[in-house]
């Protein structure tokens, strides 16, 4: 029998799986701070990995012939060697200050010229694969990375949104696998993982079907409005917990 805090959950994250699917991201990064609601601290990570992987997964089935698999390899192999390094120290790492410097990259990427032209220089789908892949381990969701580097390089939205839902399904898939080996029991979720994983599939249906009436001289603008205002809240929030 579906309890009421597991109807709950299954709504939020139909709500944040159909923000995702119009706008490639954010659904991830508010569901990763509503599941402390849901599930002990210990499953947060994982529970969420298993959510993204059912949301990035049926997003990408909607929109698979406007994925731009050419990014795919570099991504892959950046995304293995990010989990490999970052899994080493999944215990030991103080967190803290990680989503400090990601918002500090994103703001720095998305509006000073100068800095995105000297970040250009190291910036690659190798390199954001390992970052955002092996940070997911540490912190759930790290931030659009990803997102980010698509909406610089892509002029299509629906190969932006297809794309990073690729770049995001390796990511859960290499977190998931991970906390298989080191011995965690999905089995023990398994209620919260049917509402969650049902949301996220009619989530990702929802925001294909809204996204097709917002056309791309919209859809970029206001890619780069919600990714500044997620680096400024990563940033705030983040400097508030450092703080207190």
């Amino acid at each position: 029998m579906v309890t009421s805090q597991e109807l709950l959950l299954f709504v939020l994250t139909t709500l944040t799986s159909t923000l995702a699917g119009i706008c490639a991201m954010g659904g991830g990064m508010i569901l990763v701070l509503l599941l402390p609601l849901f599930v002990a601290p210990g499953a947060i990570v994982p529970v969420h990995a298993v959510t993204q992987l059912a949301s990035n997964g049926s997003r990408l089935a909607f929109h698979l012939s406007a994925t731009c698999w050419s990014l795919l390899p570099l991504y892959l192999l950046g995304s293995i060697a990010g989990v490999t390094i970052f899994s080493l120290f999944l215990v030991q790492l103080d967190t803290r200050l990680i989503p400090l410097f990601i918002a500090c990259y994103l703001l720095l990427s998305l509006w000073s010229v100068r800095v995105d032209r000297l970040m250009s220089r190291f910036e690659n789908f190798f390199v954001v694969g390992a970052l955002q892949s092996g940070l997911g381990l540490l912190v759930g969701a790290p931030g659009p990375l990803a997102v980010t580097l698509l909406y610089k390089k892509l002029a299509d939205k629906d190969a932006v949104i297809a794309t990073a839902s690729l770049f995001m399904l390796i990511g859960n898939v290499c977190k998931i696998t991970v906390f298989v080996l080191i011995g965690f029991h999905f089995s023990d979720h398994a209620s919260v993982l049917f509402s969650t994983v049902l949301g996220a599939t009619l989530g990702s249906w929802l925001g294909t079907r809204l996204r097709a009436y917002i056309p791309a001289q919209v859809f970029f603008p206001l890619l780069k409005g919600l990714l500044t205002l997620m680096a400024l809240w990563i940033l705030f929030r983040s400097l508030y917990q450092y703080l207190n």
